[in-house]
């Protein structure tokens, strides 16, 4: 199968062509960069020694922002080359405030012109690849240079596995081209090792996500709503599986008629899912707006907004006195919760439903920083509770000094990559 789809990857440039001009019509490639993932450049390549870092979409390239930061200082005379496959994982770093030695640049497909071309344009010294986006071709192009190669942030449960058995040598083969995995958590070591990757090239290193990110910088807006929201209690319901809308919606119902001045912002987990959103939204309220651009401010008799944009994340976990994390209600659609740390950086009380399953979202409970959640009546109570200043100082407090305490995630790693780096090939 791996030997057929190498040879599929000599002509799959028409396929690629197709592919991309089908998502732009569509609005989900950009208008001209998308050319880069075809093997045109944009960025003048600089002179100086060169890390690739690749993720998949939005949600993998956020959690590598701090990441990315802390290497860039360490590789300071280095250029950090970011590359992303989505649409708004390029707005989204767009709008962090990164150091200047990082770029971003549209991930090459699989294709031996188009690998051929960004490889001999870049010249990376190192290739760094998260999670599970591993392309057999990518892989074997970046070995075949003697290019060290390294799998960060990877995680695989149950389910993934057997997704991936079922590529056969297409995800075997590429895996035993790294030379060395890091992992989310333990229970993923043996699923690596299943796959016949040796034990001595995995290290368990934690998630980067628990380390939180790098906000946007978003202050003026900031500002601007602190003034309108003045007197208002802000509760987000972010990352939201659409099956639980009407639930949180129901609970700010409750919420609200003990709590006059509260104003729900709701965030789902997919911007095109936002019509639905407010759809549902305007049954519970007259007084609902959709943000879809800088222009579209709440009003002073705003109660629910639904966040129609990207990049706005922490700009409404700032704001806001208590978040809570979707995707973890206890519902068959939903499988295992988002991420809860974004909203503990920004100082907010955190909530969730009880499928939290992802490494490090379910110790939170049981360490007194997240409360669980079950149903519109635990959301209401919650909301009600922590509307008091007082009731949550602790809490957030013990939020804080656990995302500090998680920069030693980080900061393994890169060591581990300066490490690799110095004892590459032809140094």
């Amino acid at each position: 199968m791996l030997n057929l789809y190498k040879f599929f990857c000599y002509f799959n440039y028409p396929f690629w062509v197709l592919v991309l001009a089908m998502r732009r019509f569509k609005g989900k490639e950009h208008k001209l960069r998308y050319r880069e993932k075809l093997g045109y450049f944009k960025e003048n390549r600089p002179k100086k020694d060169l890390i690739w870092i690749n993720a998949l979409g939005l949600g993998e390239t956020l959690s590598l922002t701090l990441f990315l930061e802390e290497l860039s200082q360490v590789f300071s005379d280095h250029t950090i080359l970011i590359t992303s496959s989505t649409l708004q994982s390029k707005v989204a770093l767009e709008k962090i405030p990164l150091s200047s030695n990082i770029i971003h640049q549209f991930a090459p497909v699989d294709n031996y012109y188009v690998l051929n071309s960004f490889l001999d344009y870049w010249k990376p010294q190192m290739a760094l690849f998260s999670e599970l986006d591993i392309w057999p071709l990518r892989t074997n192009k970046v070995k075949e240079r003697k290019i060290p190669l390294l799998l960060i942030n990877a995680r695989m449960n149950a389910k993934k596995k057997i997704s991936r058995r079922r590529l056969g040598n297409l995800f075997t083969e590429p895996l035993k081209e790294f030379d060395h995995i890091f992992l989310q958590d333990q229970s993923s070591k043996s699923h690596f090792i299943d796959f016949g990757v040796s034990e001595d090239k995995i290290t368990v290193n934690g998630p980067l996500k628990l380390a939180g990110t790098i906000f946007p910088d978003t202050g003026v807006i900031e500002e601007r709503l602190k003034i309108l929201f003045k007197d208002k209690l802000i509760w987000v319901a972010a990352s939201l599986h659409d099956s639980e809308e009407n639930e949180i919606l129901q609970a700010y119902k409750i919420a609200k008629s003990h709590l006059p001045n509260l104003v729900l912002i709701m965030i789902p987990r997919s911007v095109e899912l936002s019509i639905n959103t407010m759809k549902k939204a305007s049954r519970f309220s007259k007084s609902v707006i959709a943000r879809s651009n800088d222009s579209d401010l709440p009003k002073e008799d705003t109660e629910i907004v639904v966040i129609n944009r990207v990049g706005e994340l922490g700009l409404w976990y700032k704001l806001a006195f208590i978040s809570f994390i979707g995707n973890s209600f206890n519902f068959k659609e939903i499988k295992e919760g988002k991420n809860p740390f974004e909203a503990l950086q920004a100082s907010s009380i955190v909530i969730h439903g009880p499928k939290m399953l992802e490494p490090g979202y379910g110790k939170l409970s049981s360490m007194g920083i997240s409360d669980i959640v079950e149903n519109r009546y635990d959301l209401s109570s919650a909301v009600v509770r922590y509307s008091v200043a007082s009731r949550r100082e602790e809490k957030i407090k013990r939020g804080l000094d656990y995302i500090k305490r998680n920069k030693v995630v980080v900061h393994k790693l890169i060591r581990y990559i300066l490490k690799i780096y110095d004892k590459r090939e032809g140094r």
